[in-house]
C-alpha cells in the first residue's frame, strides 16, 4: 500500500508499507488477518466456571412419580482441596434426590440435601474436592423425581465456594451441546489466508541453470 504526500517544494515523498520480507502488504492478507482475529475474539470462550447438564428420562419405578437423572460436566476451573460447588433443586418441582448420590471418582465427595416443601428449602447437590486440582473428566450425576409437568427438567442455579465455604462465583447450568462443526465464517477465513499466502509466497520454480564446473585457472591455484 503506497501513500503520497506533497512537500512544500513541490516534490513528492512516498511511504510504502512493507512486511518483514520487504514486500508490499497484500490487501487480501490484511483482510484475512483482521477477519480471523475478529472471529477468534468473538468466539473465544469465557473463563468463568461452566456446568453443563444432560437430563435423561428414566423408567418410572413408582406409579405417579416421574424419574429423571441429571449428568453434569464441570469445566473452566482448577479447584483446590476443600473447595467445591453446589447445585440447587427447587423444592416446588424436585424431590427424592438419590441418596447417596453416585460416586464420581476418588477426587470428589458428593452429597445431597433433600428439598423440603414444608420448610420451603431447596434441595442441594454438593461436591467437595478432596485433593488439589481434582479430575473433572468424570460426570457428576444424581437421580430425582420431577414434578415440573410435561416439560423436561432444565437449568439450575449453582454456586462455587472456597475452602471457608464462602461463595466466590455463581451461575446457571446450561444444556450440554456437542462440539459444533466449523462455521462458514471460519472456513472463509482460512480460505482467505490460504489465498493470501499463495499470492505472497508462490511456489519456487526449480532452477534450470546448468551446474558450472570450476575453471581450469581456479583448479590450478589449488
Amino acid at each position: 500500500m503506497t501513500r503520497s504526500t506533497n512537500k512544500s517544494d513541490g516534490a513528492t515523498m512516498q511511504y510504502v508499507v512493507r512486511t518483514a520480507t520487504n514486500k508490499e502488504a497484500s490487501p487480501t492478507w490484511v483482510v484475512a488477518s483482521l477477519f480471523l482475529i475478529g472471529l477468534l475474539i468473538s468466539v473465544s470462550p469465557s473463563h468463568a466456571t461452566t456446568i453443563q447438564f444432560l437430563a435423561t428420562d428414566l423408567t418410572n419405578t413408582i406409579p405417579g412419580e416421574d424419574l429423571w437423572r441429571y449428568d453434569y460436566r464441570v469445566d473452566n476451573r482448577a479447584f483446590v482441596m476443600d473447595e467445591g460447588f453446589f447445585i440447587e433443586f427447587d423444592y416446588n418441582i424436585y424431590s427424592n434426590l438419590q441418596f447417596p448420590p453416585p460416586v464420581v471418582n476418588s477426587d470428589w465427595d458428593p452429597q445431597v440435601t433433600q428439598p423440603d416443601l414444608i420448610l420451603m428449602d431447596n434441595g442441594i447437590y454438593d461436591a467437595l474436592a478432596l485433593i488439589d486440582i481434582p479430575s473433572l473428566t468424570d460426570l457428576f450425576s444424581v437421580i430425582f423425581v420431577w414434578s415440573g409437568g410435561a416439560a423436561a427438567p432444565g437449568s439450575q442455579p449453582f454456586t462455587i465456594y472456597d475452602t471457608a465455604f464462602n461463595p466466590v462465583e455463581t451461575g446457571v447450568t446450561t444444556p450440554a451441546v456437542p462440539i459444533p462443526a466449523p462455521t462458514p465464517a471460519v472456513l472463509i477465513a482460512f480460505g482467505l489466508f490460504g489465498l493470501a499466502a499463495r499470492r505472497r509466497f508462490p511456489p519456487k520454480t526449480p532452477s534450470t541453470t546448468p551446474w558450472k564446473a570450476r575453471s581450469p585457472s581456479a583448479t590450478a591455484r589449488r
